[in-house]
């Protein structure tokens, strides 16, 4: 059955009973304005046709932390350990433990960020450092030359990398998980892997009060 709606002398419609009822919770129809259904000749307010029947609301609209929340649900948290350990493990095993963290936190941005450079610029930085160790073990002095090139190499990638990594983990906390993270350049060049791992730790605990463990 089609409804008409009448205000002020001018009249609407025809409209479905659920388009009636979506028009009253939107507040595009009053519940004093007055309606009749095809056929009838009376005009009776729109509230005596409603009656009973629940009118369906509006969803609320999503707040910025349910938005967040939506959003990181799809993607894998990122590496879980306190920074703070991450540098006594550093510490205790002569550094070892830092490129091997290093590599994890790479792939995990490479997971949620695929075009990131911070994977290979970091392997690489790691392979010229195994070098220049191996080089540092020879009895012969020439190579010193090649010591110093693959430890300039491997600083140069180190920091290229860092920056790749913090690009990358900008552009994924302000897109597709917008948290609004801004990260400070110059505690990237100091302190890049535990810089890094200080704000995932955040991260991670914003997770779990937010029941998201994905």
């Amino acid at each position: 059955m089609n409804y008409f709606i009448k205000r002020d002398l001018q009249e609407y419609g025809p409209y479905t009973l659920s388009e009636l009822q979506r028009y009253v919770a939107s507040g595009n129809v009053l519940l004093t304005d007055l309606c009749h259904s095809e056929g009838a000749t009376d005009w009776v307010p729109v509230s005596q046709v409603i009656g009973n029947i629940p009118v369906p609301q509006a969803a609320p609209a999503p707040t910025q932390a349910s938005i967040v929340a939506a959003a990181a649900a799809q993607y894998p948290a990122p590496p879980s350990l306190h920074w703070a350990l991450v540098l006594l493990l550093g510490i205790v095993t002569c550094g070892i433990f830092l490129w091997v963290w290093a590599i994890v936190q790479a792939n995990w941005v490479r997971k949620v960020q695929p075009n990131s450079k911070g994977m290979i610029l970091w392997s690489f930085a790691i392979l010229c450092s195994l070098i220049d160790g191996v080089l540092s073990a020879l009895p012969d002095g020439n190579a010193k030359g090649l010591m110093a090139l693959f430890r300039l190499a491997g600083a140069i990638l180190w920091i290229s990398g860092s920056f790749s990594m913090k690009n990358s983990i900008e552009e994924h906390y302000n897109t597709a998980e917008p948290i609004g993270l801004s990260l400070n350049g110059v505690m990237v060049f100091f302190f890049n892997v535990f810089y890094f791992q200080y704000h995932f730790t955040q991260i991670n605990e914003a997770r779990k009060r937010q029941g998201i463990y994905a």
